[in-house]
């Protein structure tokens, strides 16, 4: 981020339906290159240290599990102005203190509007919890994940609810993505 510019976040966790921050614009958005995967471990928000819960991180593309993948992993970007920017990343910084780390990429935002026509990019920052961090869980079979989310709870709430969240806003911006999804599914058929 240049000095005097704006800030671009994407989100594609809790930061979808919870900001929790002031910003200019908010707008559908994507990136490419990641698929979004319930593999690092909540012990913080969403869990507790002796019952973590799991939450959504990026991987690579390259390092998801087998199986169809959307070649755009869906969110929200959320713009702040240059003037607000340091407060909002210190408190990102600390909400997202559970083993994420900030890195910039270039986020696809999608056109909201009929004054803008097709698709503009903006380099932006997103927050990653990669396989390096103590809180990393990584893959295990969906069943295996949904039952570990059922019985997790923190101080941010039920684990469930996190998904319940996240899936519902995929929907209402027409994004498909299949983990989310199946996660919900297992969920609210108590399979979890």
């Amino acid at each position: 981020m240049s000095r005097g510019e704006p800030l671009w976040i994407f989100g594609y966790g809790s930061l979808v339906w919870r900001p929790a921050f002031v910003h200019d614009r908010a707008c559908r958005a994507w990136i490419r290159g990641h698929v979004r995967r319930f593999w690092q471990g909540s012990m913080d928000h969403r869990g507790l240290p002796e019952r973590p819960g799991r939450v959504a991180t990026l991987v690579a593309e390259s390092d998801s599990e087998p199986g169809p993948i959307d070649r755009r992993c869906w969110g929200t970007a959320y713009r702040v102005g240059a003037e607000r920017a340091p407060d909002v990343l210190r408190a990102l910084d600390h909400r997202e203190r559970g083993g994420y780390a900030r890195l910039e990429i270039e986020i696809g935002l999608a056109p909201d509007g009929e004054e803008e026509r097709g698709e503009q990019t903006v380099g932006g920052l997103v927050y990653v919890a990669g396989p390096d961090n103590p809180h990393y869980l990584g893959p295990a079979p969906l069943e295996a994940i949904a039952a570990q989310i059922a019985v997790a709870r923190g101080p941010s709430g039920a684990n469930a609810e996190y998904v319940f969240e996240l899936a519902a806003s995929l929907r209402r911006m027409g994004a498909d993505d299949p983990h989310v999804f199946a996660l919900d599914a297992l969920l609210r058929q108590g399979r979890g």
